[in-house]
């Protein structure tokens, strides 16, 4: 099965697959699909660039993608103290006795506690833009729907194309008004995030709304 997604990709086959594992992305690429590695994990934007060194070494000269997690609007942010303070005790005393019934061990003596998971931070998603845009990179994907219009120009002006999740219509057609060139519809059974439109129903409606 041949699609006009495989000829814009550059990919064999037209199955796009989204994941945290660097390996899983770079097997679906050199499978013949496209292969789009989650950043919301990486803190550092160092130690992104060396995983995406690695795939770069391993998709046998394949495309790939890189999905990042920023709002199209600059929202105001936080330190990671700041963050660590909005959680609650009383879901620190879930966590702490969760792990406690599981039988979890305690971290070694010494090493250092994690600062959590910051990849949802506008700054940091746009160092992961930053750092895609040094590699071979095909797709630069955005979790929460138009990236900034900013990022899309530059994401352009290397070549890369842009893809938006839509949970509606009304989100596509927004999408292609900024410049997104690709419209992920998915359905609210892809974790609820993005809308409670069933994919049965939102994908027809989004062919109708921005067609091809």
């Amino acid at each position: 099965m041949r699609t006009t997604l495989c000829d814009t990709l550059g990919i064999e086959h037209p199955i796009v697959g989204f994941t945290p594992s660097e390996h899983v992305a770079a097997a679906i690429s050199r499978a013949g699909g496209l292969g789009v590695l989650g950043c919301v994990r990486f803190n550092d934007p160092d130690e992104l660039d060396g995983v995406l060194d690695w795939m770069d070494a391993n998709t046998d000269g394949k495309p790939y993608g890189v999905d990042v997690v920023m709002p199209a609007k600059v929202p105001t942010e936080g330190a990671a103290v700041d963050l660590e303070q909005l959680i609650p005790p009383e879901h620190r005393e879930f966590v702490r006795r969760t792990l406690d019934e599981l039988g979890v061990p305690e971290l070694p003596e010494g090493e250092q506690k994690q600062d959590g998971v910051l990849g949802w931070l506008h700054s940091v998603a746009r160092s992961h833009v930053d750092v895609a845009l040094r590699h071979p990179v095909r797709l630069i994907a955005n979790a929460l729907g138009s990236p900034p219009v900013d990022v899309i120009e530059r994401a352009h002006g290397h070549g890369l194309l842009v893809a938006a999740l839509a949970g509606k219509a009304e989100h596509a057609v927004r999408h292609v008004d900024k410049g997104v060139d690709i419209v992920v519809a998915q359905g609210h059974e892809a974790g609820g995030h993005t809308g409670e439109i069933a994919t049965m129903v939102l994908v027809p409606e989004v062919v109708d709304a921005v067609g091809d």
